[in-house]
């Protein structure tokens, strides 16, 4: 009975922390691409 309580908490925490994972790499991903403008004061021409 334990050791079913224990394995349902841990597939449970496996599954939390992997939808976080993918989450947060979807979300460095989109940042990663965003390419803002960059100032004129910084260009060398």
């Amino acid at each position: 009975m334990k050791k079913k309580i224990v394995k349902g908490i841990l597939s449970l925490g496996a599954v939390l922390f992997t939808s976080i994972a993918l989450t947060t790499s979807a979300y460095a991903c989109y940042f990663f691409l965003y390419q803002p403008e960059e100032p004129k004061c910084l260009r060398e021409e």
